[in-house]
């Protein structure tokens, strides 16, 4: 952030998706890390935001209802994050309801590949993983891997069976990220393209702001200052939201080095919100 004081993260994962704190944990971590405004974005569930929103209240946190979307472009997977929307709309309840769905087949079929290499995993330990998450994935099949003492770590568990070209893997479902748009949009809320790195196609660029894109989400923990330079030059050639946030999962320790340190300085933050809240 350029020696400058994070005022707003605006993205963060608690356990009702893949992080590790609770939603009410969460809020507590980002007040001790001077954060004051924050924005729960799990992946593909609004579960969480009634709760953090509450604990945000009691500790005089400025709050955000968010929520991250796995879609598609053009055969590019991406994510978008959601902001200032309504969690019961039905537009959106009836969106994520779907997707949850095609998670659950998902990490059935990995869990049915992982036998396929002589790998049993106990169903029911999978279940104790997922907990609380409304966006089972390979995290909680990671954990369980470990916890049942197949591989040595969490990171040993993608590298062995999870990650892309392993033999549990199964992509993450998708959907066309206009689906994803519009209905944020009925539930009141705008869309921004998450992280988008270096690899960012100009292409995909220019169809999502075609079908609706507010923003994009410039500031974020892998990207040096010129990709954030050039992430802003376009958000002000064609009238862009600029957002950023730590990607706080709480996993690894270099996470709780970002969290407070990674994000939107207040007049940053006092654009976003004049925008788009």
């Amino acid at each position: 952030m350029r020696d400058e004081t994070v005022y707003a993260d605006l993205h963060t994962h608690s356990h009702c998706s893949d992080g590790t704190l609770a939603p009410e944990a969460l809020v507590r971590r980002a007040v001790e890390r001077g954060v004051q405004v924050l924005a729960v974005t799990d992946h593909d569930t609004a579960a969480g935001l009634s709760a953090a929103r509450a604990a945000a209240d009691a500790h005089g946190l400025r709050f955000v209802n968010g929520i991250e979307c796995s879609v598609e472009v053009d055969g590019h997977a991406v994510h978008l994050l959601g902001y200032g929307f309504d969690p019961e709309h039905p537009a959106l309840t009836q969106n994520l309801s779907d997707y949850t769905r095609r998670r659950r087949a998902r990490l059935d079929e990995m869990i049915s590949r992982l036998a396929g290499e002589g790998v049993e995993v106990s169903p029911e330990a999978v279940e104790r993983q997922v907990g609380t998450s409304a966006a089972p994935g390979r995290p909680h099949l990671a954990r369980t891997l470990v916890a049942e003492g197949h591989v040595d770590s969490y990171e040993a568990a993608f590298e062995q069976y999870l990650d892309t070209g392993r033999p549990a893997y199964v992509p993450a479902p998708t959907q066309p990220a206009v689906e994803a748009i519009d209905a944020l949009h009925e539930a009141g809320g705008v869309a921004v393209l998450a992280h988008p790195g270096q690899w960012m196609p100009s292409g995909v660029l220019t169809t999502l702001r075609k079908q609706g894109l507010d923003g994009i989400e410039c500031f974020f923990p892998s990207h040096p200052d010129y990709l954030v330079d050039y992430y802003q030059n376009i958000c002000r050639s064609h009238e862009l939201l600029v957002t950023g946030g730590s990607d706080y999962h709480g996993h690894l320790e270099s996470e709780e080095t970002h969290l407070g340190t990674v994000g939107l300085t207040e007049a940053q933050w006092e654009r976003f919100r004049a925008s788009a809240l």
